[in-house]
C-alpha cells in the first residue's frame, strides 16, 4: 500500500512538472492554420512580424517567447512552437509585445468591464494602469473601395482606435482631450492647467497621455 501511495505521488508530481514545461495542454498537438487575406491590403496583426514578448496566463503563470503575434481581427494571441502556429490553451490575462521600432513593450490585458460590443475577455492596451486608468482599444476591419472610373474593388484593413477610462469601477469611453480628462479629475483643474503651461502636450500621443494620467493620479 505504501509503495502504491509513493508511486501515485511520484506520478502526480511528474505530471505537474510537465505542465510547467508544457503549459498549453492539447493545443501543443493542435496547430492552427493561419487565415490568409490574399486579396486584402495590409495585415490583421498589431505587428506583422513575430515579436518577442511576455505572457501571463489567467492562472498566474508567466512565460517569455521569441515569437508572438496579436491578431486584431480575432482578438487572440498566437505563438509558434516547432514551426507551427498555436493558440494558448490556458486563457491569457496579460501579454506584452516588443515594438522593434521603439524597443519598448506594448502592454495588453483583459478582465476590464464589458462595454459597447466588447466583453471582459477583450484585450485593451494599457496606457496608464493607475487608480484612474487609461486604456486603448485597437480594432481592424476590412473596407472596400473603388478608384474613380474603375470597376476594381480594393479591399484593405482599416485600423481604428478608441480610448477608455476606468475610475471607481466605472469603465467609460472618452475622447483624449483636456475636457474629457478634466471630467475624470474635476478637483485638479488648477494643477492640470499649470501642467499644460509647463509641458508640451500632444493629446494624440500615448506617451504624453500616460504622463498626464500619472501626474493627475498623484
Amino acid at each position: 500500500m505504501k509503495n502504491l501511495l509513493f508511486l501515485f505521488i511520484f506520478l502526480s508530481s511528474g505530471a505537474m512538472a510537465q505542465y510547467e514545461i508544457l503549459p498549453f495542454g492539447d493545443v501543443i498537438r493542435t496547430p492552427i492554420k493561419e487565415k490568409k487575406y490574399t486579396d486584402v491590403e495590409g495585415t490583421p496583426y498589431l505587428i506583422d512580424k513575430w515579436s518577442k514578448g511576455k505572457v501571463t496566463l489567467i492562472n498566474g503563470k508567466h512565460y517569455q517567447y521569441d515569437s508572438l503575434k496579436y491578431n486584431l481581427m480575432d482578438d487572440k494571441l498566437i505563438f509558434v512552437d516547432a514551426g507551427k502556429m498555436m493558440y494558448f490553451a490556458e486563457p491569457v490575462a496579460k501579454f506584452e509585445l516588443m515594438d522593434s521600432k521603439s524597443g519598448n513593450y506594448l502592454k495588453y490585458k483583459n478582465g476590464l468591464p464589458a462595454i459597447d460590443a466588447l466583453s471582459n475577455t477583450s484585450y485593451f492596451q494599457i496606457i496608464n494602469d493607475n487608480k484612474a486608468g487609461l486604456y486603448k482599444r485597437i480594432n481592424k476591419s476590412i473596407t472596400e473601395s473603388k478608384q474613380y472610373g474603375s470597376a476594381v474593388v480594393i479591399k484593405a484593413f482599416h485600423t481604428t482606435s478608441s480610448y477608455y477610462s476606468l475610475k471607481n469601477g466605472i469603465f467609460s469611453k472618452i475622447v483624449p482631450n483636456k475636457k474629457s480628462i478634466l471630467a475624470l479629475f474635476d478637483d485638479k483643474e488648477n494643477q492640470f492647467d499649470e501642467y499644460l503651461k509647463n509641458q508640451k502636450v500632444d493629446f494624440k500621443n500615448d506617451a504624453d497621455l500616460d504622463k498626464i494620467f500619472t501626474y493627475l493620479n498623484k
